[in-house]
């Protein structure tokens, strides 16, 4: 679960609490804690001269337990962003503080915050990302520092792929998996343009389908269970000639 705060630290760098670059999506509302996109998702990949866009919510767990067994019922107050090692050159990343301090986020609220810009070189960037956090121990605060690795950026280079450029299709899930009624297929687009999205059973009877015109960034298509019975379920997302495909448990 290190991996919470380390995302955590990805959204922010140097923006004040008075410039809020995003907002929450309030779909991670109920949460008890977590980051999204998590890193077995990774960040989304970009390419050279295209506008990158990396939308993350996060909610900071309270006790740092979650992080590490060993701080099991430590408190945790709030997580500052200290700095990001490895950022693809173009890049920086902005977030949405939630105190008067610089890029901090208190433990149990929902946050958010993005990495953006235009890539301008071609690599693989693992990131490092130092944060520190903030609990009350002995009578007073105390700071502990961490660094986490996980998360890495891939740029690459649009000469030679047309469709890419058409619609650059990426980080694609759904949230909450499992859900109960109502869930929300998530993806990333570097262009706008058209998407495919379709419901099947494991019979492979389509169930559902819905054309969308997906705009640059995060784009969030509900998908509503209905009468559906509980069980497993394969959903595709489309766009050019790039398609995904994600397994989603519906459970009542």
């Amino acid at each position: 679960m290190k991996q919470l705060v380390l995302c955590i630290a990805a959204v922010g760098l140097t923006t004040t609490a008075f410039a809020q670059p995003c907002t929450p999506d309030p779909l991670y509302a109920d949460s008890l804690y977590g980051v999204w996109p998590d890193t077995t998702e990774n960040f989304v990949t970009g390419y050279v001269g295209v506008p990158y866009l990396q939308t993350l919510n996060l909610i900071v767990p309270e006790d740092a337990g979650v992080i590490n067994p060993l701080f099991t019922g430590v408190m945790l107050d709030s997580v500052s962003f200290d700095n990001i090692d490895g950022l693809p050159p173009g890049l920086s990343v902005a977030c949405a503080s939630q105190s008067p301090a610089n890029c901090t986020y208190m433990a149990g609220v929902l946050g958010c915050g993005i990495i953006e810009g235009t890539p301008t070189t071609v690599g693989t960037y693992p990131l490092t990302l130092n944060v520190t956090a903030y609990t009350f121990l002995f009578g007073g605060v105390q700071a502990i520092p961490q660094s986490f690795t996980g998360y890495q950026i891939i740029i690459d280079n649009t000469s030679g792929t047309v469709e890419m450029a058409a619609g650059g299709l990426g980080a694609v899930h759904n949230v909450p998996n499992p859900f109960s009624a109502r869930t929300s297929i998530e993806f990333q687009l570097t262009h706008q343009g058209t998407v495919a999205l379709s419901v099947f059973n494991l019979l492979g009877e389509e169930i559902w389908k819905q054309n969308v015109q997906g705009k640059t960034g995060t784009n969030r298509i509900a998908f509503e269970a209905g009468e559906l019975e509980e069980g497993i379920y394969l959903y595709k997302v489309r766009s050019g000639s790039e398609t995904f495909t994600g397994r989603m448990v519906l459970h009542r």
